[in-house]
């Protein structure tokens, strides 16, 4: 954990904030999270989920939400945005400097966005797909591939006698007994 924790860099090359390592023991001990490093990013996921529930980068961090909910919470964070409105997977970017000045809203929205992941990991799980939009997504392809591929070439025929060699062009068997 502390390996990754000082994984992070700030401007000034110390590792990561106090801030963001607190967060990270806090929301650890609240629910049950991993914590994977991607290049200079930390990515936090439900235990056991691929979903990113939260971001944390040198830039700030980036938390999921329901899109529904993103304006509130990028209302209730100064400096705050939300990075894509139209994307189903949102997110709401805390920049590095407002971490320490909102850490009670940002460890909430961590908080509610990993049992987020993880209730959609869990949904899937029990309904053995993904969401309506991955069900037309692989009908797509599905059938894009079935459009594609060519049609089976007939087999050759086989000798009748011998039943072992396939018949030359003129019709004859390559054996020379039959």
């Amino acid at each position: 954990m502390s390996d990754q924790m000082h994984g992070i860099e700030t401007d000034d090359g110390i590792g990561a904030a106090p801030s963001v390592a607190r967060l990270l023991l806090e929301l650890r001990g609240r629910v049950k999270i991993d914590v994977r490093q991607n290049g200079r990013a930390l990515q936090v996921t439900p235990l056991g989920g691929r979903k990113i529930a939260l971001r944390i980068h040198p830039g700030g961090a980036d938390v999921a939400v329901e899109p529904a909910l993103a304006e509130e919470l990028a209302l209730s964070i100064e400096g705050a945005y939300i990075k894509d409105p139209d994307d189903p997977n949102c997110f709401v970017v805390v920049p590095a400097e407002l971490i320490d000045d909102n850490y009670d809203a940002l460890f909430e929205a961590s908080v509610q966005a990993v049992q987020l992941r993880a209730t959609a990991t869990t949904t899937a799980k029990a309904t053995g797909s993904g969401t309506a939009a991955a069900k037309t997504t692989t009908a797509k392809k599905t059938a894009t591939k079935a459009a594609a591929k060519p049609a089976p070439k007939p087999e050759p025929p086989i000798c009748s006698k011998c039943r072992q060699y396939q018949l030359l062009a003129s019709g004859e068997c390559p054996s020379g007994y039959c």
